[in-house]
Parts: C-alpha cells; sequence; structure tokens
C-alpha cells in the first residue's frame, strides 16, 4: 500500500508533505520485513509511520495503525511476550481517544472507529485468557520487548601464510603401510586365537557336566544296588562304563581349562600388539604356536 492523502477524507495536497513522504519510506519498510515474517520488525517500522503522519490524514493513519496491530499480533503468536498485545491495547486506546477529541461524537460513525473498536475488544479477550494462566498479568505494567540488538559481526581474521608442504618421504610411507599391515594380521590373529579360547571353554563345560553326569549316576547304582541286596561288583560292566565316562568327562576338563587359559591369554597379547602397531612398528611380536600335544605362543624379535 502507498500513503497518501485520500480523496473520501481530504483533498490532494498541491505540494507533497515531506512528513508524509518520509512515513511512506518508513511504512514500505515495514511492509517488507512483514513479507519476510520479521513480525517485530514490521510493527517498529509501522509505529514509527503511525507516529510521523499528520493527523489530518486520518484515514491513512487508520490504515498504517491496523497494520501495525496485525503484525504485533502476528510478532505474539510467533512466540514473542505479551508485551505485544498490551501495546495494541495502549494504541488503540490512545487513537479512540485522539478521534473523541477531534471529533467528538461525530467519530462513533467513522468504520475505522468501528473496526478499532472491535480490534480492541478481540485484544482485551485475548488478555483475558492468558491472565487465566498467569494471574499477574496487567497490561498497565507490561512493558514491550525491545528487539535485541543485532550483534556486530566480528573481524575477519587475519589470512595466515602460505605454508610449504613438505614432500613425502617414500620410506616413510612404506614404514606406515607395514606397520599398518602388522597391526591387521596382529589383530585378526589375536581375535582368531582368542575365538578358539572360547571354544575350549566350552569344551571345559561339557566336560565338568560329563563327569559330574557320571558321578551321579554311579552314585545312583550303587546305592540302588545296596538297597537290593546285591552290591555291585567293580567289574560290572555298567559300574565300569560310568567310570570311563567319569574319567573322559574329567580329561576334557582339565585339558578344556588348560588349553582355554592359554589360547585366552595369547589372543588378548596378540590384541594388545595390535593395537600398539598401529602407532609404531613393534620391535616384537607374539605369534600362536599350535602343535599336536602343546599350545602356546611364541616371541619373535625383529631387529
Amino acid at each position: 500500500m502507498s500513503l497518501g492523502t485520500s480523496s473520501a477524507h481530504a483533498a490532494p495536497s498541491k505540494q507533497p508533505d515531506p512528513a508524509l513522504a518520509a512515513a511512506t519510506r518508513t511504512y514500505e519498510e515495514g511492509i517488507s520485513e512483514r513479507d519476510a515474517g520479521n513480525f517485530v520488525a514490521a510493527a517498529e517500522s509501522f509505529t514509527s509511520a503511525y507516529r510521523a503522519i499528520p493527523m489530518q490524514e486520518r484515514g491513512i493513519r487508520a490504515s498504517v495503525l491496523f497494520d501495525l496491530v496485525d503484525a504485533r499480533r502476528n510478532a505474539f503468536a510467533e512466540g514473542e511476550g505479551p508485551g505485544q498485545l498490551c501495546e495494541c491495547e495502549r494504541v488503540l486506546v490512545a487513537y479512540l481517544d485522539e478521534l473523541k477529541q477531534g471529533f467528538g461524537s461525530k467519530a462513533e460513525k467513522f468504520p475505522d472507529t468501528r473496526k478499532a473498536r472491535k480490534l480492541l475488544a478481540e485484544l482485551r479477550k485475548q488478555v483475558d485468557e492468558l491472565r487465566v494462566e498467569n494471574p499477574a498479568l496487567d497490561c498497565a505494567t507490561t512493558p514491550l520487548e525491545k528487539p535485541a540488538p543485532p550483534e556486530p559481526e566480528p573481524a575477519p581474521e587475519p589470512t595466515p601464510p602460505p605454508t610449504t608442504t613438505p614432500a613425502a618421504d617414500p620410506d616413510a610411507h612404506k614404514a606406515d603401510a607395514d606397520a599398518a599391515r602388522r597391526a591387521r594380521t596382529l589383530t585378526i590373529a589375536g581375535a582368531v586365537t582368542t575365538g578358539v579360547g572360547g571354544l575350549f571353554l566350552g569344551m571345559l563345560t561339557a566336560g565338568l557336566v560329563l563327569g559330574r553326569n557320571a558321578d551321579r549316576d554311579g552314585q545312583a547304582r550303587t546305592q540302588a544296588a545296596i538297597a537290593a541286596g546285591t552290591p555291585l561288583s567293580q567289574d560290572d560292566p555298567g559300574l565300569q562304563s560310568l567310570v570311563h565316562r567319569g574319567k573322559l568327562g574329567n580329561g576334557l576338563a582339565i585339558a578344556g581349562g588348560v588349553l582355554a587359559t592359554v589360547a585366552v591369554a595369547t589372543g588378548v597379547s596378540l590384541l594388545v600388539l595390535g593395537q600398539r602397531a598401529r602407532k609404531a612398528p613393534p620391535r616384537a611380536a607374539l605369534a600362536p604356536a599350535l602343535a599336536p600335544g602343546f599350545t602356546g605362543a611364541t616371541l619373535v624379535l625383529r631387529f
């Protein structure tokens, strides 16, 4: 909307009014801010334009006033404080007082007066609804929240002088690649060996269960024979089978425990060496050694 004297309210001026021209520019800034969604900034521009418009331009002042109220209500809807609504109430009350003082009872017949009274009633109802949640809300003492001034842009940092990147050392690159390869090998060997230790732990558990069940069945068989009055002979085939099963279980448990301990310890050592090898080439490596009847680790020194 371009501000200008309306023929419905006043005759066109022969010379442009400087105050009205300045108010027009300010009003147009508010329109741009409103279209960009900056409702608080738009309301500030509309307020400045409204105050700069001469009193005789009643129709123009009313149009700007309604844009001002609409902007502040939108600002409140976007999360600004209730001071936006209270400011609308104060401006509308002042506008109606001006009309009454300037035009008396005739002002009640103006369409702008009726619209201003309707807006004022809506605002007061909205404030009353807010007061249900906040009984201390009082527009007489609630100030208008001023927008925070924009923060100054930081000064640009000085451009650092160009640095010369040294040429890559092929030997160093090869050493890094070798170290990464050794670290990967050690890590994989450690994970595999630790997994083998887990299998031996399973053998340990199976041996314990087998031995415990054989012992339980042997005791039950012996007690049943005594109760029947026919004690078992040590050569009883069933008893010998249980004894053989118990020995097998004990052997599995012992072998599984020893092998699991060695394998887990070796696997953990390999994993640790693999992690260290990622940072620096190791001078020693621990490799697993497996042979019939033997499980362990071999320490290999590199010079």
